[in-house]
């Protein structure tokens, strides 16, 4: 039951990330924060690769956090040419890419380390 849960939050998700990204910006909200468009790019996807994460490993994959950080990279990458290639409003940039590479590492660097940090109960 938790992995078909964890499976329709992470397509929801990818879903609403996609159009999100396809839709015009002027029916975005704007944000009065210094690299706003980026910081929102870094958290999408790690949240992305996080989601992807947890179904993974859910699902008891083998590699599952590089299946998942791997996907989110490839799905940041398609997104952004589409939106330089299929929106008027919207133009592909090298930088939103660097943004979710980022976000995707920092998140597999914090999984990474909390797989590895093991608490001891007193």
């Amino acid at each position: 039951m938790l992995k078909k849960i964890l499976l329709v939050i992470a397509l929801l998700y990818t879903i609403t990330l996609a159009v999100l990204s396809l839709l015009s910006s002027d029916d975005l909200p704007t944000f009065e924060v210094v690299n706003a468009d980026k910081i929102a790019h870094i958290i999408a996807y790690a949240l992305l690769c996080f989601l992807w994460y947890l179904f993974m490993k859910s699902t008891k994959f083998s590699k599952g956090l590089l299946i998942a950080a791997s996907a989110a990279l490839i799905y940041g990458i398609i997104l952004e040419v589409l939106q330089g290639t299929f929106t008027a409003e919207r133009i592909s940039e090298g930088y939103d890419i660097l943004a979710n590479c980022l976000g995707v590492v920092i998140i597999s660097i914090i999984i990474i380390i909390s797989n590895k940090t093991h608490v001891k109960k007193i």
